[in-house]
Formats: C-alpha cells, sequence, structure tokens
C-alpha cells in the first residue's frame, strides 16, 4: 500500500511524512533532516542489541520509530521492536527450489566455512585430526572478509586458507567464487554430501539466524549446528522449526561452555558419518519438508506482523496530529 519515493521534497508534502532508513544511519554518512518525518522505519539486517540502539535513539531524540532488528540476545522483543531474520528472507528471494532426492552421495558432509573466525578454525581442525575431511567437502575460503577474532578459549593451528580435495569445479556454486556467492544455495555440493555443518556466524551469546542454516532449511537437509548456546531451542521455540532429536543427541545445544558444547556437536557428526543414510532420509523427511514449508510459513508472518505495526503506529500519529 506504499510507494517508495526518493524524492525527498515530494516526500515532505505528504501529511504523514515516514522515512525508511538503516540502524546507525548517521554513522554510515546517510545525512538529513530526520526531524522533518513523522515515522522512522529503522531496518537491522545484523545482530544489533536492543540497549545500544535505544540509546542511539534517545541520543538522537527520535520520538516516532519502529525498529526491525536481525538478532536475539536471550530477550523478547517488545512495543516498537520486532525480529526479522533478513539474510534468511534475503537468501529465499535470490534462489529457485532445485531439490531432487539422490540416492547415494559419496560424501558425509558439506564444512562450508566462510569468513576466517575461531570456531571455524576449530571445526576444520577437528575434521583434520578425525579423518572425517576426507570423506566430506570442506572449504574455507580467504575471500569472505571479516574482521580479525581472537578467542583465548580456541587455539588450534590450520591449513588457511582451505579447499577440499574433495571438490570439483562443477560442484561449485558459482565459476567465480567470491563474498557475493554467499546467498546462492550450492545445490551441486549438496548433491554430492549427505548432512550440513552449520558454522553459524555468531557462536557466543547473540541469536543470530543467518543465510547459513536458510540454505540447509531451504534445500531440506539435515544439520548439525555450531553455534551460540540455545541455538537449536530458539529456532525451535522463536522460529517455529524442528530439528533432529530423533536422530542425533541434540543436548549439545544445552552445554553453556563453548568448547565443550563443540565437542558434544562433533560427537554427533562422528555418529551420524556411520550411520545408514537411506535410513537417516526416511526418518527425517518429514522434518526436512516441515522446515522447508516453514521458512516460507515464518516470512508471511513476519511480514504481517511488521505491516501490522506500520498501521498500529500510523493511527497513533494520526491521532496525535488529527489528521484524518
Amino acid at each position: 500500500d506504499f510507494e517508495r519515493c526518493k524524492n525527498m521534497d515530494l516526500v515532505l508534502t505528504e501529511q504523514i511524512k515516514i522515512a525508511c532508513v538503516p540502524v546507525y544511519f548517521d554513522e554510515l554518512g546517510y545525512q538529513f533532516d530526520y526531524k522533518k518525518f513523522d515515522l522512522l522505519i529503522i531496518s537491522d539486517i545484523e545482530f544489533n542489541h536492543v540497549r545500544p540502539v535505544k540509546q542511539w535513539l534517545e541520543k538522537l531524540e527520535i520520538k516516532n520509530y519502529l525498529v526491525v532488528l536481525g538478532g536475539l540476545e536471550q530477550y523478547t522483543l517488545t512495543g516498537d521492536f520486532v525480529y526479522r531474520p533478513w539474510w534468511a528472507f534475503n537468501l529465499m528471494w535470490r534462489n529457485q527450489d532445485q531439490y531432487k532426492e539422490v540416492d547415494h552421495k559419496p560424501f558425509v558432509f558439506d564444512m562450508l566455512l566462510g569468513a576466517r573466525k575461531p570456531h571455524r578454525d576449530w571445526i576444520l581442525a577437528k575434521s583434520l585430526a578425525t579423518g572425517i575431511e576426507s570423506k566430506s567437502i570442506c572449504m574455507y575460503r580467504d575471500v569472505f572478509p571479516a574482521p580479525e577474532y581472537i578467542d583465548d578459549e580456541i587455539d588450534v593451528e590450520i591449513p588457511y586458507p582451505f579447499i577440499s580435495s574433495n571438490i570439483k569445479s562443477e560442484y561449485e556454486a558459482a565459476e567465480n567464487i567470491n563474498f557475493q556467492v554467499s546467498d546462492r544455495v550450492p545445490w551441486g555440493i549438496y548433491e554430492q554430501t549427505r548432512y550440513s555443518v552449520v558454522p553459524e556466524t555468531q557462536y557466543q551469546r547473540t541469536f543470530f539466524f543467518s543465510e547459513k542454516p536458510t540454505k540447509v532449511i531451504f534445500a531440506r537437509r539435515l544439520f548439525v549446528v555450531f553455534s551460540c548456546h540455545n541455538y537449536l531451542k530458539a529456532i525451535r521455540e522463536e522460529l517455529g522449526f524442528k530439528t533432529f532429536g530423533n536422530i542425533i543427541d541434540e543436548s549439545y545445544d544445552q552445554e553453556e561452555n563453548t568448547v565443550k558444547r563443540f565437542e558434544m556437536a562433533f560427537e554427533q557428526m562422528l555418529k551420524l558419518a556411520d550411520m545408514d543414510y537411506a535410513t537417516v532420509q526416511v526418518k527425517t523427511k518429514e522434518i526436512r519438508e516441515y522446515n522447508y514449508n516453514r521458512l516460507y510459513q515464518l516470512r508471511k508472518e513476519k511480514y504481517q506482523q511488521m505491516r501490522n505495526m506500520v498501521y498500529n503506529k500510523l493511527e497513533e500519529i494520526k491521532h496525535a496530529n488529527s489528521v484524518q
């Protein structure tokens, strides 16, 4: 019901003036007189937290706003804040469903590790030490830029960058591998591997549902996650997905100690490697199909929630300004 308009003068002639802007827009170089607007719809695609965002709103003296955040940190958003997994929805828009059943797959896991981070170093080190890497497709390329991050709990040495000897060019997500392929589903790799490792963006306090789990859910795959404490609990309770406790022991998700949690998760990878793939597929088919459909249901629910919040806020503004 709204039209996007980049003509500032035209927008300012409207009875109710709305601007859609990124969080911390003033620090990103967006210079405009935001106080002329009746409502700021503020979008965060990453994992900023409520407290600093509220402090920023107070500093700029922004009164009428709606904020959509991309991450959660052990709280439920209320009032003029709402949660939306932007990277998940972006991946859904950019990819076509190409899923097909493949009875025989030569490799056990895909381990697409992305930008370099300590927990991904740990996954590669453990995979090399146990030999599971040789039975999998593992990628840890240097084309995905990320700030240097040191974790005192995780101290391992790995070959970096690392490209699996099992990869063939026809499996790749694109001919030119660069940072822009992160939102593409690697169908060729998935057709060669049975299960997925999800090395989520955040692995400490913040729950951040990115494109990484979205890819494997979109492709109807069983997965083991290396992320924060209670990550699986959050995707069940906050997002409505199902996980695979009927196949593996997912109690690793409840372990607060990071390294121990990863050790427990890796044990389940080794367990999966010894299972009969056809049997696992049969036992997980209902969950995998449910999760795929849940992606679209979740997107519909979130869009409706955000739409309702906009209209409710407009009614408040109309009432305050006596606008018909």
